[in-house]
């Protein structure tokens, strides 16, 4: 029986050496997007492809090739190879690539691949869980690496997002979302080899916009107090996430004025070094996403230096994060203190374009510095996960949803 997919793909590290999973000085800008809501990188299997792309600063361009590996929930590799085959887990020719723009210093070519529908991946056959990897020529050594994932469109499945009041915190922080998915498994499909068995749909994953190292999972083996299944084995199943904080609406970072942010220098932010958001809600921003200049010879990367403003350094470590680094606040995105400026300050290298950013603390509290409203919009994606029994057991991706909050100023549910 064939069924609709979606293809998912998130680009991130599988090995930290920096949060795109770069292993190559020579590529930069790992990025992948789809053509849906704030470009979360999902697609059907016949149309709205995903694409990945990359820059590298070479004087003559290389050959690259992805290859694809089926994994389990956890992101360990499926052992076997009925779902990992070989012969079909890799692009059969190099990556297209067009030069860069006359005029750009930093970049000397640029690669993109859209998939599915090239040649060696024309479709995939199981829905999952993969981790993709980028080689170069001689297919010695991994340049970069990312996760994606296939989910099919089997069951259609919704998303209820309301605004709850947590009694045991102080505003803002007692401001959180409960998610709720309702889960309708048939267990007859048309053959004995495609039925589905309803105790083996055991797992949800939630997602916030596009911080993919951020996952809200929902299963039968965890025992965390704020997740639930209601009626798990039959066939109506209730998935359920409670005190998701909703954060504060991203900082926003435009660099596309060349005469505010003009190449060559050290640029900073032009309002001057950011501060705490505690008690201030943002405006409204881009749910996560970038949106990159390409076209001319500004479309290069450019010296940048993010600043914000602290009187001592009591909330360190501190890391930036936004769709440059896939979301990670990696050792690569952490922020050095400046004693004599009294602000935490990192340099990086940006390509020229508008980015959602904000400060993450300990590398696990995105409300610190941040703040904390009900106001904020965000889009939550889930993932409804089977464990198939076939070929000795691999897990399916059979259901996906994706839905924004309200961005209400009050309680809606207890």
């Amino acid at each position: 029986m064939n069924h609709a997919f979606w293809i998912l793909f998130v680009a991130c590290s599988a090995v930290q050496v920096s949060a795109q999973g770069i292993n190559s000085g020579q590529i930069k800008g790992l990025r992948v997007n789809g053509e849906g809501r704030n470009r979360f990188p999902v697609a059907r299997l016949e149309s709205n492809p995903v694409t990945i792309e990359f820059d590298i600063d070479k004087n003559q361009p290389d050959d690259f090739r992805i290859r694809f590996y089926h994994c389990d929930k956890n992101w360990n590799r499926t052992q076997n190879s009925f779902v990992n085959d070989e012969m079909r887990n890799s692009t059969k020719f190099p990556i297209p690539y067009e030069p860069a723009p006359a005029g750009v210093q930093r970049y000397r070519f640029h690669y993109t691949v859209r998939l599915p529908g090239f040649a060696g991946v024309e479709k995939f056959v199981y829905s999952g869980n993969y981790a993709f990897e980028v080689w170069d020529r001689d297919e010695t050594a991994v340049q970069a690496e990312g996760r994606f994932f296939v989910a099919e469109d089997r069951f259609p499945i919704s998303l209820a997002i309301k605004n709850r009041l947590l009694p045991s915190q102080g505003a803002p922080m007692n401001q959180v979302n409960k998610i709720v998915v309702p889960v309708n498994v048939e267990e007859q499909g048309q053959d004995v080899t495609d039925r589905l068995i309803a105790s083996n749909v055991r797992t949800l994953d939630i997602y916030k916009n596009r911080e993919f190292s951020r996952r809200y999972r929902i299963d039968t083996d965890d025992r965390t107090p704020n997740t639930f299944i209601d009626g798990f084995g039959t066939a109506n199943m209730k998935f359920s996430v409670d005190n998701i904080q909703p954060g504060n609406e991203y900082r926003r970072l435009d660099l596309t004025n060349t005469d505010y942010y003009p190449p060559n220098v050290l640029l900073k932010m032009r309002g001057g070094a950011d501060v705490s958001r505690m008690f201030r809600q943002g405006p409204p921003d881009l749910d996560g996403q970038s949106i990159l200049r390409t076209e001319n010879r500004y479309s290069d990367y450019l010296s940048f230096q993010f600043e914000l403003d602290r009187e001592s350094d009591d909330l360190s470590p501190i890391y930036v994060v936004g769709d440059f680094n896939s979301w990670q606040p990696g050792d690569a995105w952490k922020m050095t203190y400046d004693q004599e400026g009294q602000r935490y300050i990192l340099r990086t290298e940006l390509r020229r374009g508008t980015y959602d950013y904000q400060y993450v603390c300990n590398g696990d509290d995105w409300t610190k510095v941040e703040g904390n409203d009900w106001r904020t919009v965000n889009q939550f994606t889930a993932l409804l996960y089977y464990h198939d029994i076939r070929y000795g057991g691999f897990d399916r991706i059979i259901g996906m949803e994706q839905r924004s909050s309200s961005g209400a100023k009050g309680a809606t549910s207890k």
